[in-house]
């Protein structure tokens, strides 16, 4: 693969100097019909697959995504079950719960929409209410 990546870097460069010999037309145009992203950051600017089943449930967002970070102590986030920190941050509202969850904290720590991109605002709720729940935690009004 470097070996390609490094083929069609020095076909690129030939080509923009006009000294592109024949053999490696071919390289360029391989690489110009490369289908896909080339990395992560091109994955992040794609649309999400749309979500086209029914709503999915609290526990089910959870288990899709949520869990990856909030099943251990990663980085602060905090576990259902987990009264204390579940209680101080319900003590700061819905509205900012669901902001923290929409657009991400603490430096993207928590991922805009908790990494779930096609998640619904309701199904987002959901997933919060379920952890909120699970946690013992009253949801706050």
């Amino acid at each position: 693969m470097k070996r390609y990546l490094k083929a069609s870097a020095i076909a690129v460069l030939l080509a923009l100097a006009g000294n592109l010999p024949a053999a490696t037309t071919k390289t360029v145009e391989k690489t110009k019909s490369l289908k896909g992203t080339q990395g992560y950051r091109d994955e992040m600017r794609q649309p999400p697959e749309p979500y086209t089943g029914p709503p999915r449930t609290g526990a089910q967002v959870y288990a899709y995504r949520c869990s990856a970070c909030h099943s251990k102590t990663t980085q602060g986030a905090p576990m259902p079950g987990d009264d204390l920190e579940w209680g101080q941050r319900a003590k700061q509202g819905m509205d900012v719960l669901m902001q923290h969850t929409i657009h991400g904290y603490k430096q993207l720590l928590m991922p805009p929409r908790g990494g779930c991109r096609n998640c619904s605002d309701a199904e987002l709720k959901a997933a919060v209410l379920y952890m909120l729940k699970a946690s013992h935690v009253k949801p706050p009004s």
